[in-house]
């Protein structure tokens, strides 16, 4: 739980009766932070199992978009350009409308172009995506399977714009088709691999990477046996046998559910995988496969988002059971993304100051445009924590202050 103080500043000479009202959060490092809890209009008993930016701009403010479980639900935070907070009402009671019952760890994407999500979960009917921005989410599309194993945008050959995609087992559905045709049977494309007969993927994380000078995207898919594989993105069009690999790479460590490829540019990525036994951030050229520099093993690695400060990028990261002074309470590390790979050792982390046992801080993390820069929010416990300003662990500032009128 955060505490807050009240520091009443000094008004200028120009008008000495006058003064201003500056909230400071006491969360470490002099770390500005506004902190959120659940909305009251808000049905769900779990609030911020995950967490996705709502739009892709954030001039005059930002927008995170909020998942809830207990009562599965979709709203959104909307932050003005000073940092406030306001609930405008956009939600959506996604067992109600659509039939999803609670949900555990949803599959949440964000377009990177458009303010568009995409929120991918199972349901009464089998695995339902559900696409849209700013409250309008609605049902896209409707998979007989059980449940989702990752999803992505991707930029298809004969499309214009970049259409979110499920990876369920070895089969990847939905790619280029925006809705269903009544009656029509969903294109699927299973991934297979001639080098290792009787391959089977079980895919836990996929990613588009752009094929240059096309405008269209190839896939990377990371098996849970731990090869990452590159599929062109000309087999995504409902394929009759399985789709063959341009290429793969053991990376040696075996991904599960929640685990990401995250795009830093056209060619680079960073592989963030999670299991039981821990963490693992690595950078990887997609262009060839190899791997930029080493591993950083980060226990309890949950999530992961990409930050970018001027020119400099970091992966954030959260450790939801990361204990601080002997209680669960869960961090957010930042790593940096160097020119030789990712930089092993974390440059700051992040918790509440006074935190609850069991916070489960850094359960869902986004970046967050606002105000024409990005900030970090971090999910915990029904409260989400936007960082208007952050220190590194050293003291330096990472970035300033970004709420206007403050």
């Amino acid at each position: 739980m955060r505490t807050t103080m009240w520091l009443l500043l000094a008004a200028a000479a120009a008008g000495l009766g006058a003064c201003k009202w500056t909230e400071f959060d006491d969360l470490q490092d002099q770390t500005w932070v506004d902190s959120t809890n659940k909305p009251g209009g808000v049905k769900s008993s779990d609030y911020g199992i995950a967490v996705a930016r709502g739009a892709v701009s954030g001039t005059g403010g930002g927008r995170i978009v909020v998942i809830g479980a207990g009562v599965a639900t979709y709203s959104e935070l909307v932050y003005d350009a000073t940092g406030s907070a306001k609930f405008p009402g956009t939600q959506l009671d996604l067992e109600m409308q659509y039939g999803i019952p609670n949900i555990g760890q949803p599959v949440l994407i964000a377009d990177p172009t458009t303010d568009d999500i995409s929120l991918i979960v199972g349901s009464d009917n089998g695995i339902a995506m559900l696409t849209g921005a700013s409250g309008a989410l609605k049902l896209y599309q409707l998979f007989n399977q059980d449940k989702p194993d990752a999803a992505t945008y991707m930029l298809a050959p004969t499309q214009t714009k970049e259409l979110p995609m499920v990876a369920v087992g070895d089969s990847v559905l939905g790619a280029l088709l925006p809705a269903l045709p009544m009656g029509g049977a969903q294109p699927i494309c299973k991934l297979g691999d001639s080098a290792t007969p009787g391959f089977m993927a079980q895919i836990k994380a996929l990613a588009a990477v752009r094929v240059a000078p096309a405008p269209t995207d190839d896939v990377l898919a990371w098996d849970a046996g731990g090869k990452l594989y590159k599929y062109p993105g000309t087999v995504f069009n409902g394929c009759a046998t399985a789709a063959e690999p341009l290429g793969s790479v053991d990376t040696t460590f075996k991904p599960d559910d929640g685990s990401l490829i995250l795009s830093i540019d056209a060619t680079h990525v960073i592989l963030a995988g999670s299991n039981a036994d821990g963490g693992f951030l690595q950078e990887y050229d997609a262009a060839t496969l190899t791997a930029i520099g080493p591993a950083a093993m980060v226990p309890g690695l949950r999530t992961a988002a990409l930050l970018k400060v001027d020119t400099q990028q970091y992966v954030v990261a959260g450790v939801p059971t990361e204990l601080v002074n002997g209680k669960s309470v869960g961090q957010v590390k930042l790593f940096p993304i160097e020119a030789d790979g990712l930089g092993t050792t974390q440059v700051a982390a992040y918790n509440d100051a006074q935190p609850d046992d069991n916070q489960s801080f850094g359960r869902g993390v986004a970046v967050m445009p606002f105000n024409g820069k990005q900030v970090i929010v971090a999910a915990a416990n029904n409260e989400i924590f936007a960082y208007f300003r952050a220190n590194l662990a050293d003291g330096s500032v990472l970035y300033d202050e970004t709420r206007q009128g403050r």
